[in-house]
């Protein structure tokens, strides 16, 4: 069985994180938000409990199902028959792979037409409830949240650090998690919208460096849309603007559909700043809660990877991986993609199980114990004991939470 050690794997993320002048980009997913724990503390004697404070994308898509199903029996037989028409393609038949379906089949039905049972009114009816509910989801009230979140802990290791390149950092959240946390750690942020009163979206910005703030600044892009996106109708035309969070979800994107173009232009030019910032020299991306399920920014990141030999994307998994999953063949070709699971990983192009070449010690402990979980005891060093499980372990930066710890930890480094 090939294995890697984690304490190489480890050091040589600490050591790209630590490299002040290089193109650094991050893409937070659906993980990031369902990180954040307010489960109650746990009883003497009972294990730790999780209660996401903002579903995964899973959780998501049930709340979604649930709120169809409460519209009738019509729509509930069009939701089983988009999930089946979703696994028949190869998708996931996750809320926004549904959600997508439903309005391609908007824009196809014609009048008097039915499509999986429903009539062009009904089908908007699903889109407005999915849309809704996702709004409400993943916007939970003020008192819900934690004083503190691994956001907080992102947010103030950004600070610290001193880079001459700015930060870019991708999302395809749709909640206001990494706002709330840029500006409790008093971080200048900039995603796009310009203005004071009511901040439209200015897409120049994203295609010249020159209109971009530098590199004290943080570059947000939401890459699926935001709860506080507005589409703005006006006497010249539509625009988008950055308001308070809404109920409708209406800037809840992305899909097949064809938006006019004020709303295709946040996807289409943040999707292109991605494409920008992957194909620069040198550039690195670091992805976390990120499960590799939306095949438009997969297929921008593969081609970077394939095209730009400097490139490199570090993806950090919540979930154990196996040889055959797509994502592992995927970087089992590509010496520039390292995948890193809780139980193995991919590193230039080699799959393996993790496994310590020797047990952490004193010196190493402070960043080991807080990326890698491991029941190797520094007194087993030399022992027999030392080459068989005690030496094994599970990978934990996955989990934005263990990744966040991660970061402060190597903090003073950075400044």
């Amino acid at each position: 069985m090939s294995t890697h050690d984690p304490r190489q794997a480890i050091e040589d993320l600490r050591n790209h994180l630590a490299m002040h002048d290089r193109r650094l980009s991050f893409l937070f997913g659906a993980g990031t938000s369902s990180a954040v724990n307010i489960a109650p503390d746990p009883a003497p004697g009972e294990k730790p409990r999780h209660e996401p404070l903002i579903p995964g994308i899973a959780g998501l898509t049930e709340f979604c199902r649930e709120a169809v199903n409460g519209l009738g029996e019509e729509q509930s037989r069009a939701w089983d028959t988009l999930v089946s028409q979703c696994k028949k393609d190869g998708r996931a038949a996750n809320v926004e792979d549904l959600l997508s379906k439903v309005r391609m089949k908007i824009d196809a039905i014609g009048e008097g037409e039915t499509l999986v049972g429903l009539d062009r009114k009904k089908l908007i009816d699903i889109e407005s409830t999915i849309c809704a509910t996702i709004a409400k989801t993943v916007n939970p009230a003020r008192e819900t949240i934690p004083e503190r979140t691994p956001h907080d802990e992102f947010a103030s290791w950004v600070k610290k650090c001193n880079r001459t390149q700015p930060m870019e950092v991708f999302t395809t959240n749709y909640d206001l998690l990494f706002e709330t946390a840029f500006e409790t750690a008093r971080v200048p942020v900039f995603d796009g919208f310009v203005g004071t009163n009511h901040p439209f979206f200015y897409p120049e910005c994203l295609e010249d460096e020159d209109l971009l703030p530098k590199s004290n600044w943080i570059r947000l892009w939401k890459l699926h849309g935001s709860v506080n996106w507005v589409l703005e109708k006006r006497l010249g035309g539509k625009r988008i603007i950055r308001s308070v969070p809404t109920e409708s979800g209406e800037l809840i994107l992305p899909s097949h559909r064809k938006y006019d173009e004020s709303r295709k232009q946040p996807y289409v030019g943040y999707m292109d700043r991605l494409s920008r910032m992957l194909n620069s020299d040198h550039s690195l991306l670091i992805t976390c809660g990120y499960s590799f399920g939306d095949e438009h920014i997969n297929a921008i990141m593969y081609g970077a990877l394939d095209n730009q030999n400097t490139a490199n994307i570090v993806a950090l998994q919540f979930q154990e991986l196996n040889e055959e999953d797509a994502l592992v063949q995927a970087a089992v070709r590509r010496s520039n993609l390292t995948v890193i699971g809780p139980n193995a990983g991919v590193i230039c192009g080699m799959w393996g199980h993790w496994q310590l070449s020797q047990p952490v010690d004193d010196k190493t402990c402070s960043f080991m114990d807080t990326a890698f979980d491991s029941n190797a005891l520094p007194e087993d060093k030399g022992s027999p004991a030392a080459a068989s499980d005690d030496l094994m372990g599970r990978m934990r930066i996955g989990d934005f939470n263990w990744f966040c710890s991660f970061l402060s930890s190597m903090g003073a480094n950075l400044q």
